[in-house]
């Protein structure tokens, strides 16, 4: 699938959602290649940011939505509802995703319906590995050995880069508002029988600070998200 043609309506929307990214969403946007670019429009999603995420966002070719609901969920909904494009990439405003992977992603869904990013290979490879992301390899494999064990083998279950066509994220119908959109996309995409493909990509060191990982409500609530559809698959 070629990247090339320029045309009006996009063929690709990159959806950004945002939450005080000052530090990285400026960066995030600009290291897009250009051939991407060229074919794609970027929205970028912002929950009531208090620091200058906005105006960074304004130094760049992006559009911005301001969502007055925060959580990422909501971010991605309202972006993808925005969207002109037939495919939707989906990435982080810190800089932790590589936009150059974007390719491969919209190469796979050719003959996929969900592409989902996957930093476990990169993260065994690094020798000096920082805390965070010590901790980024370890939850993954916490996380992964939870959606093995309610039935949903996926290497790298949360990764915040995924691409999907915008027919099949409306046929999902998610509701969720916080981080655990990923895990709800994740579920229903599996109990709709999506193909779904990961893709290896590097974990890049991130600007800002975390959200997820403060985020114990957005946990507990993937926690019950994957209780909750085993039992519904149980009482079927």
């Amino acid at each position: 699938m070629t990247l090339s043609d320029r045309r009006e309506v996009p063929r690709i929307s990159i959806i950004i959602p945002t939450l005080n990214e000052e530090k990285g969403i400026k960066d995030t946007i600009q290291e897009i290649p250009d051939y991407i670019k060229a074919c794609s429009e970027i929205i970028v999603v912002d929950g009531l940011s208090d620091d200058n995420t906005t105006s960074e966002v304004e130094k760049t070719s992006a559009k911005i939505l301001i969502e007055k609901k925060k959580g990422k969920g909501t971010a991605m909904r309202s972006g993808a509802d925005y969207a002109r494009g037939e495919f939707l990439i989906f990435i982080d405003g810190d800089c932790t995703y590589p936009s150059d992977a974007i390719p491969r992603f919209i190469d796979l869904l050719e003959d996929h319906d969900l592409v989902i990013g996957n930093i476990v290979p990169f993260l065994k490879k690094m020798k000096d590995k920082q805390v965070e992301q010590l901790y980024v390899y370890f939850s993954t494999k916490l996380t992964n050995f939870l959606f093995t064990l309610f039935g949903i083998a996926l290497e790298d279950p949360l990764n915040g880069m995924r691409a999907i066509r915008k027919v099949d994220f409306e046929r999902l119908n998610l509701e969720s508002d916080g981080f655990e959109i990923e895990a709800e996309m994740n579920i229903k995409a599996f109990n709709q029988n999506f193909q779904i493909a990961e893709v290896p990509i590097k974990y890049l060191r991130r600007k800002g600070k975390s959200k997820f990982i403060f985020d114990l409500g957005s946990q507990f609530r993937i926690v019950r998200m994957l209780f909750s559809n085993l039992l519904d698959g149980l009482i079927r």
